[in-house]
């Protein structure tokens, strides 16, 4: 149980730091809602221009950065916690996880984009971020389904793949800009 309750919560802050390195740099990394902005919905975003995705790249793997720090501290907090079984630390460090999720994914939303692509990256972002959320609160019931935990730590590796993959994409496309 303890293992598996550690397993989880270091999946969920796997998935909240996924995509704090560069594509080049995340390829040895292993993890939102996705309702439009209302100012980016008003705004035309270009689609395969590679100055606009190098720009919005730059944005979001900028707030990653700055953001990874933070997430890497609930890695440490829910592994000291599940060591020493503390329930009670870990629905904490929980509750903190949704507050940061919540705020990055305000932040995300804030950044004025121009390109379609990473409009879409953003979104998936979100979606991974929430997905980790959802990860930890599944490894805190009691007891644990353990269908839900591997259905969902399925869908966070399969989901931050797929997002390395689309990040390494357009950073080729954004090199073309040089």
């Amino acid at each position: 149980m303890k293992k598996l309750l550690l397993a989880s919560l270091c999946m969920a802050s796997v998935a909240l730091t996924a995509c704090d390195k560069k594509p080049n740099e995340a390829a040895t990394t292993t993890g939102t809602d996705n309702q439009p902005v209302a100012t980016q919905a008003a705004v035309a975003l270009s689609k395969d221009v590679a100055a606009d995705i190098k720009s919005d790249l730059t944005q979001i793997q900028t707030l990653s950065t700055n953001k990874a720090k933070e997430a890497l501290a609930f890695q440490n907090e829910v592994t000291q916690a599940a060591q020493k079984n503390d329930k009670a630390a870990l629905q904490g460090i929980v509750e903190k996880m949704k507050s940061y999720t919540a705020g990055f994914n305000k932040e995300l939303d804030a950044l004025t984009l121009k390109s379609s692509e990473v409009d879409a990256v953003r979104s998936k972002m979100k979606e991974a971020n929430n997905l980790g959320v959802e990860l930890s609160e599944a490894g805190l019931k009691n007891p644990p389904d353990m269908n839900e935990i591997n259905t969902l730590q399925k869908k966070a590796t399969e989901m931050q793949q797929a997002l390395l993959t689309e990040m390494q994409n357009l950073q080729t496309k954004a090199n073309a800009a040089k």
